[in-house]
């Protein structure tokens, strides 16, 4: 089972590490930055379950730190606890409301048998209460369909980017489900990072091997496109020599009759909002669009002008 994984950002070494040598005796794994500008970078790149965020630090302070990460798309929905030696009603009002925060500590109040306690049952709440995928942290269903429901009750236009992984079930079955989840957080991976690249635009994980992205309609063919080629350079470091040689597998399809299969793929289907009258209506021409695309072989994008 994976450990939970806690990032503690506080310029104080000391206390840094003495919190670490804490929650790794209580299970957790434990990633450090003395540096608010690293413990930024960090959090986008390894994403942790739970981060732990002092106050007071040099060059930019906890509340604007934790601003920023709640501002962002990849790094709104983990869970900051802030750390302060200062016990006082208006900081942590600020804390709290102000900069987003989703508990807050007293450093000199701390009790090291509880702190484990406390940041499980935070994470606890928070997974009951946040609409997101357990596998790639990406926001799920109630959040994209909140999303879209924001975007169509606006003025601006936008793109809806349906991402779908071909060849996926005969990966899973010739590689097993333990590989597959790791080409289904590649994928995620290589969205975020993409993605990142056009503030604005939201991520989410629909399930299994289906992802979304709503994007600025200058934004998504980019996107799409940046997507596609990550993808297509990626897949072969997935599969064993032989079957990069061969440049794909032999698996059962649908139908049970043996065939190859290419390494995987992404089809994007990409729907501007004027090309439909509501979000209800916008999985079934993705649909549609989606299978065009798989007929071309994948690793493709198009959208309703396809269908013509």
């Amino acid at each position: 089972m994976n450990k939970e994984k806690v990032l503690i950002i506080d310029d104080e070494v000391g206390n840094l590490h003495m919190l670490k040598i804490r929650l790794e005796y209580e299970n957790f794994e434990v990633l450090t930055a003395d540096d608010p500008y690293k413990g930024l970078e960090l959090a986008h790149s390894e994403l942790p379950d739970v981060i732990l965020l002092d106050v007071n630090m040099p060059g930019l302070d906890g509340f604007d730190v934790c601003r920023r990460l709640k501002a962002d798309f990849n790094t709104n929905g983990i869970p900051v606890i802030m750390l302060t030696c200062m016990d006082d009603t208006d900081y942590k009002i600020e804390g709290l409301e102000g900069a987003g925060a989703d508990d807050y500590l007293v450093k000199d109040e701390i009790d090291h048998r509880e702190i484990a306690a406390r940041i499980r049952s935070l994470l606890r709440r928070t997974r009951e209460s946040i609409s997101a995928n357990p596998l790639t942290r990406l926001p799920g269903n109630r959040a994209i369909e909140a999303e879209l429901s924001k975007r169509f009750s606006g003025n601006s236009p936008f793109v809806v980017g349906y991402i779908d992984i071909d060849n996926f079930k005969a990966y899973n079955d010739i590689y097993g489900f333990q590989n597959g989840d790791r080409v289904i957080l590649t994928i995620a991976n290589i969205v975020r990072t993409v993605t990142a690249n056009h503030p604005g635009t939201f991520i989410g994980h629909i399930g299994g091997d289906d992802f979304l992205f709503v994007s600025s309609l200058e934004c998504a063919e980019a996107i799409a496109s940046a997507i596609v080629s990550e993808v297509e350079c990626t897949a072969p470091e997935f599969y064993t020599r032989e079957h990069r040689d061969a440049g794909g597998i032999i698996s059962a399809d649908r139908d049970g009759n043996q065939r190859k299969f290419p390494f995987f793929a992404v089809s994007i289907a990409l729907i501007p909002n004027n090309a439909v009258d509501s979000p209800s209506t916008l999985s079934e021409i993705a649909g549609k669009i989606k299978k065009s695309l798989k007929a071309r072989g994948g690793n493709c994008y198009g959208g309703p002008q396809i269908l013509d």
